[in-house]
C-alpha cells in the first residue's frame, strides 16, 4: 500500500511543475522583455507603457557585490511627469512626513487622493481693498452718506405707565426702548439700514424694568451716530432726539464709551427707590380676618401700635345698603378721603425703618423672587445701602420714601421686600422674622403693588474708575457715564411725571388702598408668618417636606391641596422664562 501511496504523490508533484513551466513559458512568448539598464535601445516614449519607478534592493537571499550608487541607469522620461515630481520634490523639502488618509507615503509620484495636500500652483490673486471711484461716497442703501457709528451710552428716564415695560419687543408691545429707537432714528442717530432692528446696533439696557415701573434714570447701549445733521432751532443731538418723544420719556444726553461697553454688564451696582402713601402702615381693622387670625396666634398684638391702631379702629363701620343688601364702598362711606389724612407717628416710622434695616449686607432671598429654591447659588444677592426717608406731603396724600442701593436684584424682589416690611409693621411682628425668612422655609411673601417703585439711577463706579485712570491698559479718553451731571433735570421729572403720576394714580384707582384691604381680608394659612413672635410657623411653610407631612397628617384627607394665598399673587408665572434664566429681569 505505501509503495502505490509514493507513486501517486511523486506524479503529482511532477505534473505540477511541468504545468507552471509550461505558462512561464506562454507568457514569455507574449509578453515582451522590460529594456535592461544597459540597454543601448531606448524606448518609443508613447507607444511604451507608463514608466515605473526602479527598485535596486539587495536581499538576503541574493547579496547584491555592486553599490546601488554605483549604478548609473538610463530610463526614459515623460516630461509632464517630470515637471509634476520636481514640483512635488520643492513642496516637500524640510516638510515632516504627515499621515493621514488622503497622503501618498509612498513616494511613488501617482496622481491620486494626495493631490488634495499639495500646493495650489495656480496664480494667485493679490486681495487688495476696494478702491473707491473718483468723486464717490460711502453710501446707505437709500443712497445717502454713510456716517460714523461709534458705541456709546443714552441716558434717559421715564414713566412707566402705560408701557410694556423697557426692553424693546419684536412682537409690537409698546416699550419705552422701543419709543426711543425710532426717536434715535428719526433724528438720524441709527441709520435707515438700522431703523428696523436694534440688534444690528447691538441694544443693551443697564436695567430691564418692568410693565408699569418708572426710572428717573436708566442706561442703554449701542453703536449710533453721533454728529448727524440737525436742524438750525436744536441745540444739540439730545434736544432733537426728545421732540420725536412723548413727555414723560425724556433723554438726559449721551457719552461716547470704550468698544467693549456693555450697559448690562458694566451696571456694578443699581439705585431703585419704593414710594407708598403713609396709611399703607396702619394696622388691619380690628373686624378684618387677618385681625381675627393675629389675635388667635398673637394675642394683645395691637397694644404696641399705639396711634395707628386707634386710627384704624375708628374707621366707619361696614354696612349694607337697605335695598341691595350688599356693603357699601369705601368710597361711599369716605374712608379713602380719611385714610389721605392720615400723618404718620414716630413710632410707627421707627419700627419701618427697623425692618427695613434687616436686608443690608448678603442675604438669601429665595423668598423674594420666583421659581428659585433655597439652594440655587444666584438668590444670595448683597445689599449696600439702605434708607427710609422723612415722610413728604405731594396733594393730599402723605408719602413715605425708601431708597434701596444693591449690587443687582431678581425678579419681584424689591416688591417683595417692600411688601414683607410693610406687613411686618402693619401687625406688630419684629424685625427678628426677617432673618427666618432667610432661611430654608418656604414662604408666600405677596407683591407690593408696582405703581410705587422707581429705578433711581445705575451705578457704572468701575467701569469709570478705569477710565479716569487709564486702567488694564487703556489708553483712550472718554468721559465716564454720570447722571449727577443730570441731577437737576431727573428731580424735576420725578416730582412732575412721576410723584405726580403716582398720586393721580392712587386718587383715582386706589392702588394701594385695594391691596391693603386684600391682605386684610384674606383667610388662608399663607399669612400665618405674621405674628409678634418672630417664627415662621409649619402652616406657614410651603416647602416641599412641610406640605407632605401636612397632608399626611389629615385622616382621610391626604389628597387635598394645602389653601395658599393664591389670590394675593395671581401673576407670578406670568413672565418671560427665558429672560428669567437668564436673569434679565429684576425689580
Amino acid at each position: 500500500m505505501l509503495i502505490p501511496r509514493l507513486r501517486l504523490w511523486l506524479n503529482t508533484i511532477i505534473t505540477r511543475n511541468t504545468l507552471i513551466r509550461t505558462m512561464d513559458a506562454s507568457e514569455s512568448s507574449k509578453r515582451p522583455r522590460s529594456p535592461t539598464p544597459s540597454s543601448s535601445v531606448k524606448p518609443d516614449p508613447i507607444n511604451s507603457p507608463p514608466n515605473k519607478k526602479v527598485h535596486l534592493e539587495p536581499t538576503a537571499s541574493a547579496p547584491s557585490a555592486v553599490s546601488i550608487s554605483d549604478v548609473k541607469l538610463e530610463i526614459p522620461i515623460n516630461p509632464e511627469e517630470a515637471v509634476f515630481n520636481s514640483g512635488e520634490l520643492v513642496a516637500g523639502v524640510n516638510e515632516p512626513e504627515q499621515k493621514g488618509k488622503g497622503k501618498d507615503q509612498s513616494n511613488s509620484g501617482k496622481v491620486g487622493r494626495g493631490r488634495r495636500n499639495q500646493p495650489d500652483k495656480r496664480p494667485q490673486r493679490v486681495w487688495e481693498p476696494r478702491k473707491k471711484e473718483e468723486g464717490a461716497e460711502d453710501t446707505e442703501g437709500d443712497g445717502t452718506k454713510r456716517l460714523p457709528k461709534k458705541r456709546c451710552a443714552v441716558l434717559l428716564g421715564y414713566c412707566g405707565t402705560g408701557y410694556s415695560g423697557m426692553q424693546i419687543q419684536t412682537h409690537g408691545a409698546k416699550t419705552i426702548e422701543g419709543d426711543l429707537y425710532v426717536a434715535l432714528a428719526k433724528a438720524g442717530a441709527i441709520s435707515a439700514d438700522n431703523a428696523t432692528d436694534h440688534r444690528k446696533v447691538d441694544v443693551q439696557r443697564a436695567a430691564r424694568t418692568d410693565a408699569g415701573v418708572h426710572a428717573a434714570g436708566n442706561a442703554f447701549s449701542l453703536k449710533m451716530i453721533q454728529e448727524p445733521p440737525i436742524p438750525d432751532e436744536f441745540k444739540n443731538l439730545t434736544e432733537y432726539v426728545n421732540s420725536f418723544l412723548p413727555d414723560q420719556i425724556r433723554m438726559w444726553g449721551f457719552v461716547r464709551t470704550v468698544k467693549s461697553f456693555s450697559a448690562r454688564t458694566a451696571a456694578d451696582s443699581r439705585i431703585y427707590e419704593y414710594l407708598l402713601p403713609s396709611y399703607c402702615l396702619l394696622p388691619p381693622a380690628k373686624d378684618d380676618p387677618l385681625s381675627k387670625r393675629l389675635d388667635e396666634s398673637s394675642p394683645g398684638w395691637r397694644d404696641a401700635l399705639g396711634p395707628a391702631a386707634e386710627f384704624a379702629d375708628a374707621a366707619p363701620p361696614m354696612v349694607q345698603d337697605e335695598e341691595t343688601g350688599e356693603a357699601i364702598e369705601p368710597r361711599n362711606r369716605g374712608e379713602f378721603e380719611r385714610r389721605r389724612g392720615w400723618r404718620v407717628d414716630e413710632g410707627t416710622m421707627k419700627r419701618f425703618r427697623d425692618l427695613i434695616a434687616q436686608y443690608k449686607g448678603t442675604h438669601n432671598f429665595h423668598n423674594y423672587t420666583v421659581g428659585k429654591p433655597f439652594n440655587d447659588r444666584t438668590v444670595k444677592r448683597y445689599m449696600i445701602r439702605l434708607e427710609v426717608k422723612d415722610p413728604q406731603v405731594y396733594g393730599e396724600i402723605e408719602w413715605i420714601s425708601v431708597q434701596i442701593h444693591g449690587q443687582s436684584f431678581m425678579l419681584h424682589q424689591i416688591r417683595k421686600m417692600i411688601s414683607m416690611a410693610m406687613l411686618a409693621c402693619r401687625t406688630g411682628s419684629p424685625p427678628s422674622l426677617l432673618p427666618e425668612t432667610f432661611g430654608p422655609k418656604r414662604i408666600h411673601i405677596p407683591k407690593a403693588p408696582p405703581l410705587g417703585l422707581l429705578l433711581e439711577a445705575p451705578q457704572f463706579g468701575v467701569y469709570n474708575d478705569r477710565i479716569t485712570q487709564k486702567l488694564n491698559g487703556l489708553t483712550d479718553d472718554r468721559d465716564p457715564v454720570d447722571f449727577g451731571l443730570y441731577a437737576e433735570q431727573m428731580h424735576a421729572f420725578k416730582v412732575k411725571w412721576i410723584y405726580e403720576k403716582l398720586r393721580q394714580e392712587e386718587l383715582e384707582h386706589h392702588v394701594f388702598h385695594k391691596w391693603m384691604r386684600q391682605m386684610d381680608c384674606s383667610t388662608s394659612s399663607g399669612l400665618a408668618f405674621l405674628n409678634t413672635q418672630g417664627i415662621i410657623p409649619p402652616e406657614a411653610d410651603l416647602s416641599k417636606r412641610a406640605v407632605e407631612a401636612r397632608r399626611a397628617a389629615k385622616d382621610g384627607e391626604e389628597g387635598k391641596k394645602d389653601s395658599v394665598d393664591d389670590e394675593v399673587d395671581s401673576d407670578d408665572e406670568e413672565v418671560d422664562q427665558d429672560a428669567l434664566r437668564k436673569g434679565e429681569l429684576e425689580g
